[in-house]
């Protein structure tokens, strides 16, 4: 697909808008999973709509194989190194980082009704809309002036961390899925379509054990008390390292106002936190670029398009790898709609 230009206060997109960037020489979208999205498009300077691209305005491009075209705001324009400049713009749903909401409170509140309100309390007029498939409710809410896009996720808090799941940002309207993806039966093979493989795997984030700690405060005259464990910290099972790494934690925030931080209680939640966080081993990552066949005469019957979230196989015998990993990136060429 080739971008088409539209004005800053463009609301729908089903048109030519400004115009079509013909003359772009390179347009890529980026998001990750629950994070970025971004499009960097390069441009000449005697192209056709060179003195129509400004800050602010909305470029319209196709970010994945299955996803319809989405609107990216642009804030940055590079000066022209060699005729062409660089244009990056964020998803339209950055505009959420601008809009904010005074202090309020929801008490055991379903997520829906909370992604709903909290577009309603925006301080000034917007055009975004929340819908999810999770039935879940918590507390909701903030205690300073914040932005929307803070409490959709991001910050402690905020509809991410109470709820978990993945986003889904569809230009104006927002989805947190309980789970954004699917197992297509996509297979990317050595020999068949894969073109790029990368590995890479480290013990960063690789413990052996778990300091847990919480701090009690004094109601009448403020006194803090750090509750630790007598045996100190909690073994990791099947860790992979030889030598001690502690991860020190403060559980002090896993308490309710109304729980009393003990040694006993402490180890609970400890250990009901370390069975949900596998500390004890890496997570190896995998990089790869690959033809869609599917553009291919010869090879039209086979539908093996990816999306964000999806799960897909992966196979190199050369290599002996063959696993089944969720797609957490995605790099799309829109000009030649592939990753």
């Amino acid at each position: 697909m080739i971008p088409i230009l539209f004005e800053s206060t463009a609301k729908t997109f089903d048109t030519f808008g400004i115009g079509v960037l013909r003359d772009t020489t390179s347009c890529e979208i980026t998001e990750e999973r629950n994070g970025q999205y971004e499009l960097v498009l390069k441009y000449p300077i005697n192209g056709l709509l060179y003195d129509y691209i400004k800050k602010e305005r909305i470029i319209v491009a196709k970010p994945n194989d299955l996803a319809r075209n989405q609107a990216f705001r642009i804030y940055k324009i590079s000066i022209p190194i060699n005729g062409i400049i660089t244009v990056n713009a964020t998803h339209i749903s950055y505009d959420l980082v601008t809009i904010g909401v005074t202090p309020f409170s929801l008490a055991n509140t379903s997520i829906s009704q909370c992604g709903e309100i909290l577009l309603q309390k925006a301080v000034i007029p917007h055009s975004f809309t929340y819908q999810t498939d999770m039935s879940k409710s918590a507390d909701f809410g903030a205690t300073i002036p914040v932005s929307i896009r803070s409490l959709m996720g991001g910050s402690k808090g905020s509809l991410l961390d109470l709820f978990g799941g993945e986003f889904e940002w569809d230009n104006f309207k927002i989805y947190q899925h309980s789970a954004r993806g699917l197992d297509r039966g996509v297979v990317i093979e050595y020999g068949k379509n894969l073109t790029k493989f990368e590995h890479s795997s480290d013990i960063t984030d690789v413990y052996t054990h778990v300091l847990p700690y919480g701090i009690v405060e004094d109601d009448e005259t403020g006194e803090e008390t750090v509750v630790t464990l007598p045996e100190e910290v909690l073994p990791i099972s099947n860790t992979m390292l030889e030598n001690g790494k502690v991860y020190i934690k403060d559980f002090t925030d896993e308490f309710g106002k109304e729980e009393r931080i003990t040694e006993y209680a402490l180890r609970t939640k400890a250990n009901i936190w370390i069975r949900n966080h596998p500390l004890g081993v890496d997570s190896p990552t995998i990089t790869v670029s690959f033809e869609p066949l599917w553009k291919q005469a010869e090879y039209s019957a086979i539908h093996e398009r990816l999306t964000l979230c999806d799960t897909v196989t992966i196979k190199h015998q050369i290599l002996g790898v063959q696993v089944k990993m969720k797609v957490i990136k995605t790099v799309y060429s829109c000009l030649d709609e592939k990753y």
